[in-house]
């Protein structure tokens, strides 16, 4: 039996949710929460899967990931959302989250994507896989702004997610140069984070080319 836990706010969704685990013969229901903070204070660490909205009251979803992970690492933590925003979507998994359904999904196919994550695959859903696709099959370039081939490098790391470690090893540079490297990046594009690189990527405002 697969034991499952359920952060949602919604009351009826909730319920729904707590429904069709309990009526499951390979899922096991243990808690629920209407929020990330009182989950946090009942969580128990004997649970394989939780459920997990990411607009709650308090605490996002995203925002709760890292603790639960910090309390059970080896918990899957599959969202469950009713957005299927592209920022939503990569900000869960990059947090650690091991897969993202929507709430329109069929009871059918959520239980049937809980089942297959403890097979080992990942589960998403048809439109939030697509989305994925999507996103990497972008040619980017940056239009107007002239990079050097180390500054293009070095972006183009940086929107695959790399920490300036993992550049700079890849590069076989010094985390000081990567440093540099990416501080006139953000002066040629002016902007101050890789969030604001990645929202321009996504966006369409960035298209990189080697």
């Amino acid at each position: 039996m697969i034991k499952i836990g359920v952060i949602e706010d919604d009351f009826l969704v909730r319920e729904e949710l707590v429904g069709i685990i309990k009526s499951s013969s390979k899922l096991e229901y243990v808690l629920s929460s209407e929020s990330a903070e009182n989950f946090l204070k009942y969580f128990t660490k004997n649970l394989d899967v939780i459920l997990l909205d990411i607009q709650l009251p308090g605490m996002t979803g995203i925002e709760a990931i890292p603790k639960i992970k910090a309390k059970a690492p080896n918990v899957e933590i599959v969202i469950l959302s009713a957005s299927n925003d592209s920022d939503k979507i990569f900000g869960a998994l990059r947090a650690g989250a091991s897969g993202y359904l929507l709430k329109e999904d069929s009871i059918e196919l959520i239980e049937q994507k809980v089942l297959d994550l403890i097979e080992g695959i990942p589960p998403l859903s048809p439109i939030v896989a697509r989305t994925i696709i999507a996103f990497f099959n972008k040619k980017p370039e940056v239009v107007g702004v002239t990079l050097t081939n180390r500054e293009t490098q070095v972006l183009h790391h940086l929107i695959e997610g790399l920490s300036y470690k993992e550049i700079a090893d890849k590069m076989i540079n010094s985390i000081n140069s990567i440093r540099t490297h990416v501080k006139n990046i953000y002066k040629k594009l002016n902007v101050h984070s890789r969030a604001e690189i990645m929202k321009m990527y996504l966006d369409g405002k960035i298209k990189l080319t080697l």
